[in-house]
């Protein structure tokens, strides 16, 4: 989705225009920097963030099913575990 002013998500601007990803149920429940913890369903795994700044170990726990991941910042890809 598209604003007409600043956006601040998950620890990420978006200047009026830019696009601002929808992250469903996906709440960052930890967070030192750009390593970061996230909370969420599992019909929600395909918005996981792949920010250029995120960094490698970052987490994913889904809540109603248990699937766990973990985030590798050089392929931008979430590893279930």
């Amino acid at each position: 989705m598209k604003y007409d002013n600043i956006v601040k998500q998950d620890g990420q601007t978006y200047n009026p225009g830019e696009e601002v990803p929808d992250l469903g149920s996906i709440v960052c429940t930890t967070s030192e920097g750009n390593l970061r913890d996230y909370e969420l369903l599992s019909k929600d795994v395909d918005k996981l963030p792949k920010y250029d700044n995120l960094k490698t170990g970052s987490s994913a726990y889904c809540i109603d099913n248990g699937d766990f991941y973990k985030y590798e910042a050089t392929t931008k890809t979430w590893y279930k575990q």
